[in-house]
């Protein structure tokens, strides 16, 4: 009954919201009603993830139940990767390839629906999915399917005014059964713990402590991202190897502790194994990143334990740059994360955190990412798709204007729109690239020059996860870091981004690339993942150089001087000099003083430098640039000025000059409409009784005047 339901739901109304509790069904499920009911006639049905594990994972499950080979009826696209094909009926996705799809097919004519999943997560794309998706609604283009249905699945949100975004649509609510959780504050973090995460020691204790006196049932650990999730397994393995589970363990059927991490960056392979269910007699333990708190459901979790932070990507103002940045979760996340242990059973949550860190340093819901991050990169996408006033586009929540402004100037400075903000040609193939403007930027020079090669597998390295692998064990430790300063030795020891350069051709050219990694340290599965992204951002730049209007330059000179340049035309933003002994300013015009972290090859190398560009800053005790290099002054001296000519005025005037314009002919519209309403006033006033008898006796009143003045003048006259 709730699937058909939910079907008619779907058939009768352009937009509808379907909420449920996490793990009710509504990922894998909803698709597949959507398929038998014969959607995917019209076309593909479109389900997009904020993350590229859970789409994946997805679309496996899916597959498996629909006994179908992944790529085919199921499939899944996520950047640098796209397994799909012709045949391809239900198709997840992260919400950013959905954007990309819109780029080149912008009235979705190969889509019947569009399901955008976690949508309480307020991604940024996912809100300018919001926003493109009612406007193409509204615009009525006539080259839209008529029967594209967009269904919004949340799990907590302000659902009312989700609906009231989409023209006040229905809300179609899942019941799902949860079993009594019981939580328990730990209070090992407090209120003044706020900045310190150097909770992992805790951590595994409270985990160690589950194992050994609760009955038995998994365990999901929530942390903030791969290295405290690697550093917590080492830990945890290490004191599960010292248990006699004779003696120290309470439910006597347990004889071992199966240990999983989970994050972004793991192979398929790997992130498939937390799915599996424990061999009898093993509990198992994934220890994750927030993606198991609504995007992934692992079956079989009794216990969480909730470590009360998340990473989360924060735009300081006073940098001008984006900073990943550990913070306390929201309530509703935590509630989520307590809720993954009530899917099955009852369930336990034990919160490292104390009640007055609960009350006193977590929000109620997570800031939408669109207010807090920037938009640089979205603003591109807006512009090449013709809508060029980005300050009045139909946001769900408007950001900052000063966030706008920022985007726009930072495109201005990468030469991807010109000074009035139209896109440029420049822009139409930045925007091309799964790549941040400013790298694409740089790559996009280097192919100018004919040196491609030398930042691809740099651009490569940079999208994805840290490569270096940092043991906890001392011994380990060491040997770890002396061979990653071998690998900077072999790329001159100055230059951090020529040494992931090194590392990616040395692996690819070792015949036995898991063997090198293992010897040197280095994570096997994110060199995997770079070899992929390589040769997707080398056929890019092949389509690009084909064009006849492609600039072309030549230069001549060292290789490494040549790669600094172009690095120089994409990271001129990120240039700082240094100032006060190891402390350097950035060349913005906000003079924020940076230090070099201390994973770098420069560290401690500072006082021989005198200009540097770097990659991103991390903020911990102090504010760090990391993957850095040297530069010279006069590879930047022409650039430098960009970042204070920046007019906002100019920059937005498209947007300005379509809002004086369309303030003129509302202003115009609504003095029609005032003036119409006098009319109508004086009209109804003159044809009411009382207006007719006083008009008739003013009439007779001046007729009788000009008889008087008529029989004055004739006496005057005679």
């Amino acid at each position: 009954i709730l699937e058909k339901k939910l079907i008619q739901a779907v058939r009768e109304n352009s937009f509808l919201i379907v909420t449920g509790n996490t793990g009710s069904g509504k990922t894998t499920q909803l698709p597949k009603y959507l398929y038998e009911a014969g959607f995917s006639q019209h076309g593909m049905i479109g389900v997009t993830q904020p993350r590229k594990v859970a789409a994946i994972s997805v679309a496996q499950r899916v597959a498996e139940e629909m006994k179908c080979t992944l790529g085919s009826k199921v499939g899944y696209q996520v950047r640098f990767d796209d397994c799909s094909s012709k045949e391809t009926a239900i198709k997840y996705m992260t919400d950013g390839c959905l954007l990309k799809h819109i780029l080149g097919d912008p009235n979705l004519t190969k889509f019947s629906v569009i399901i955008l999943d976690e949508a309480h997560e307020r991604t940024l794309t996912t809100d300018i999915l919001f926003g493109l998706l009612k406007k193409l609604f509204q615009e009525k283009s006539p080259n839209r399917k008529e029967h594209l249905k967009v269904v919004v699945m949340s799990a907590t949100m302000e659902l009312a005014k989700l609906s009231a975004f989409f023209g006040n649509c229905p809300i179609f609510d899942i019941p799902g059964r949860l079993y009594p959780v019981r939580e328990k504050f730990c209070n090992l973090i407090g209120p003044r713990d706020r900045e310190n995460t150097a909770y992992i020691q805790a951590i595994v204790k409270v985990t160690m402590d589950i194992h050994l006196n609760e009955m038995a049932g998994d365990i999901l650990v929530f942390l903030t991202g791969q290295f405290e999730i690697e550093k917590s397994c080492e830990l945890l393995f290490q004191m599960a190897e010292s248990v006699d589970y004779d003696y120290d363990v309470q439910d006597t059927t347990l004889d071992g502790l199966l240990i999983l991490p989970c994050y972004g960056s793991m192979t398929t392979d790997q992130q498939r194994r937390i799915f599996l269910p424990p061999p009898p007699g093993i509990r198992k333990c994934v220890i994750s990143t927030n993606i198991s708190a609504t995007s992934l459901t692992i079956d079989g979790i009794r216990y969480v334990v909730d470590g009360g932070f998340v990473k989360q990507l924060n735009h300081n103002p006073r940098l001008g740059l984006d900073i990943l940045e550990v913070v306390p979760i929201s309530k509703s996340e935590a509630l989520q994360r307590s809720g993954r242990a009530g899917r099955t059973s009852s369930g336990k949550c034990f919160r490292i955190y104390s009640k007055d860190f609960w009350n006193q340093c977590m929000p109620d819901h997570v800031i939408p990412e669109i207010k807090r991050t920037s938009l640089t990169s979205v603003v591109l996408t807006l512009k090449c798709l013709a809508i060029h006033d980005v300050i009045r586009f139909p946001y769900l929540d408007p950001p900052n204007e000063r966030l706008i402004l920022e985007a726009l100037k930072q495109l201005y400075q990468c030469d991807a729109i010109d000074r009035s903000g139209h896109v440029t040609r420049l822009g139409l193939s930045m925007v091309e690239f799964p790549l941040p403007p400013h790298l694409t930027c740089a790559v996009i020079k280097a192919a100018s020059l004919d040196c491609e090669d030398l930042l691809l597998p740099i651009a490569a390295m940079l999208s994805v996860e840290n490569v270096f692998i940092r043991p906890v064990d001392p011994e380990y430790q060491k040997e770890a870091e002396q061979r990653h300063r071998e690998l900077a030795a072999k790329a001159g020891g100055f230059n951090d981004f020529a040494t992931l350069a090194v590392i990616f051709e040395q692996c690819k050219s070792s015949g036995a690339p898991a063997s090198w990694c293992q010897k040197h340290w280095i994570h096997w599965r994110c060199l995997f993942s770079a070899f992929r992204v390589e040769a997707q951002l080398r056929e890019l730049i092949r389509k690009l150089k084909q064009q006849s209007d492609f600039p072309r330059e030549t230069f001549e000179g060292p290789k490494h001087e040549v790669l600094r340049r172009c690095l120089c035309a994409g990271y001129f933003k990120n240039v700082a000099r240094r100032s006060v002994g190891r402390t350097f300013c950035t060349m913005d015009g906000r003079g924020s003083p940076v230090h070099i972290h201390p994973s770098s090859a420069l560290h401690e190398q500072e006082t021989k430098l005198e200009w540097i560009i770097f990659h991103e800053v991390l903020v911990t005790t102090k504010v760090y640039a990391r993957i850095v290099c040297p530069i010279r002054y006069e590879w930047v001296r022409d650039l430098l000025p960009k970042l204070h000519e920046f007019n906002a005025h100019d920059l937005s005037s498209v947007a300005r000059r379509e809002v004086r314009e369309d303030a003129r002919r509302r202003w115009t519209n609504k003095e029609n409409v005032k003036h119409l309403k006098e009319v109508l006033k004086k009209m109804q006033r003159r044809n009411d009784d009382k207006s007719i008898s006083d008009a008739r006796a003013r009439f007779l009143e001046r007729k009788q005047q000009r008889s008087q003045d008529h029989s004055d003048t004739r006496k005057e006259t005679g």
